[in-house]
């Protein structure tokens, strides 16, 4: 069995929202980043994971970073990306592919090329990605202090 994994901790707020952290290894490359997010967003992207087949939610994702109100059209909008993570099929056999990807923050000063980033792709399984699921779960209701996907070798 291989280190490969995704690991998210998180760390709540009193005003329903959390930091989330997150670590992802997959051979040589790996990665660590965090992003803040409303409590009732990360359970629908944990509830997403459980839907066979992996509906649209799963893949669009879980998206955090650094947001700024536009005057303009009296909007936020996602300025930097720090967590983004995504489930999808990758096969007709069942096999699925989750993605994170992290980044560090810039300073608006600093150019965006400096920031540091990581892109990893995990093979994993139905039955693993319910289990991650119902370890995350647990990490929302406090219950859990990590929740871990594992790869599946016989991907």
């Amino acid at each position: 069995m291989s280190d490969d994994r995704l690991l998210l901790k998180l760390f709540p707020d009193e005003d329903g929202s959390a930091e989330l952290q997150v670590s992802v290894r997959s051979g040589a490359f790996s990665g660590e980043g965090c992003a803040w997010f409303g409590l009732a967003q990360l359970r629908a992207f944990a509830s997403a994971l459980t839907a066979f087949p992996l509906g649209e939610e799963a893949r669009r994702g879980l998206v955090g970073g650094a947001w700024s109100f536009h005057e303009v059209d009296k909007t936020y909008k996602l300025e930097q990306v720090f967590v983004a993570i995504s489930a999808y099929p990758i096969n007709t056999r069942g096999s699925l592919g989750v993605q994170a990807r992290l980044a560090t923050r810039t300073d608006r000063a600093e150019r965006p090329e400096s920031a540091n980033t990581a892109a990893v792709e995990l093979k994993t399984t139905y039955s693993a990605l319910a289990r991650f699921s119902e370890q995350f779960a647990l990490l929302l209701d406090g219950r859990a202090q990590e929740a871990v996907l594992l790869t599946d070798d016989t991907t």
